[in-house]
């Protein structure tokens, strides 16, 4: 059984991953270059996961709010795409029309207009017919593309290939939602009260308390004795190989926002264009963690779901929020729920 990444190719353009996969003449031949040359779609997906094992494409979402999105660079995107009528379209293209099968989706960010992600494609590249019932409707599902225009506030891709991306998490971890640790999800927390309410008063209470204090008291909650001082060139703020998940060891990487923007956080939070997040995935954990002393927008976890979904190195990620930093606080101590 694969274990690795795997592309569910639902459509596929043979001559453009002609162009991307085999344009060296002098490359070593792949195994499934002559099933490939049969049309054997099989073959092309597996040789189109090898080439993204080793080449670190940008989300559509890291390339915009990064402002280097521009035409001609590849970029993967998976969201809640707006289909056509793809079977229909399917069925007159066989038919002779000259026609094209379409999606678009929204990116948004609580800093900026939203970012409107649109292509086209040629529906008789389908590979399936279930490819009829993947896309149809609002339904999310990762393309492989090049950018071909940007504009202000619109950006159009040419699809290379759409599929449903097939994550493998490591043996035996395996659930729906398997890439997001939950805190309830870590062994050290067992003890905190997950369900208990916090309200706007008890937020509040963490803008006196700075940054630092928290990454002590997470690495002692934690049970991690190495706490390091801030500096400017860090990946991170916090590294441990302590961090205990579901009863199994993990590394895990922090990244540390606290009092000074006392916001729910955007992506502006972030460094420039969320730079930090990019600096996190740099750090060789198993689970990269974003912890604020507010709320954090879903554009934000959205975000740091693309960081740790690159087919090159797939994670896992926690986000600890505000009132998940309040109760990991008062539970162990460093708050008094009474005060």
């Amino acid at each position: 059984m694969r274990r690795d990444p795997a592309v569910n190719a639902w459509f596929l353009h043979p001559a453009m991953l002609d162009g991307l996969l085999y344009s060296n003449r002098r490359a070593r031949v792949r195994a499934g270059t002559l099933q490939r040359l049969r049309g054997d779609v099989y073959a092309y997906a597996r040789d189109l996961e090898d080439w993204l094992s080793e080449h670190d494409v940008p989300s559509i979402r890291q390339a915009v709010l990064s402002g280097q999105c521009a035409e001609g660079m590849l970029v993967t995107a998976d969201l809640p795409w707006q289909w056509s009528d793809v079977a229909s379209e399917r069925a007159r293209a066989h038919a002779g029309e000259p026609v094209r099968s379409s999606f678009w989706a929204h990116l948004h960010d609580d800093d900026r207009d939203p970012v409107e992600v649109s292509g086209s494609f040629d529906p008789r590249k389908l590979t399936c017919s279930t490819a009829n019932v993947e896309l149809r409707g609002r339904r999310s599902q990762w393309i492989f593309g090049q950018v071909s225009t940007v504009h202000a506030h619109a950006v159009e891709l040419r699809p290379i290939a759409i599929a449903t991306l097939l994550l493998a998490p490591p043996p035996g971890q395996w659930s729906p939602d398997w890439q997001r640790v939950y805190p309830r999800q870590v062994d050290q927390w067992s003890g905190v009260d997950w369900e208990g309410q916090v309200g706007d008063d008890d937020l509040a209470r963490l803008k006196s308390i700075p940054e630092q204090e928290v990454k002590r008291a997470l690495a002692a909650l934690i049970g991690e004795p190495v706490v390091p001082a801030d500096w400017g060139g860090e990946v991170n703020d916090l590294y441990t190989s302590r961090l205990m998940v579901d009863g199994r060891q993990q590394s895990a990487a922090f990244l540390l926002k606290g009092p000074a923007r006392f916001s729910p956080m955007t992506i502006a939070h972030l460094g420039k264009n969320g730079d930090q997040l990019t600096r996190l995935a740099r750090s060789p954990a198993d689970v990269l963690v974003l912890q604020h002393c507010h709320h954090i927008r879903p554009e934000v976890i959205s975000y740091l779901q693309d960081v740790t979904s690159n087919f090159r190195h797939v994670r896992r990620y926690l986000v600890l929020d505000g009132p998940d930093t309040y109760r990991l606080l008062s539970a162990a101590g460093y708050l008094d729920p009474r005060a």
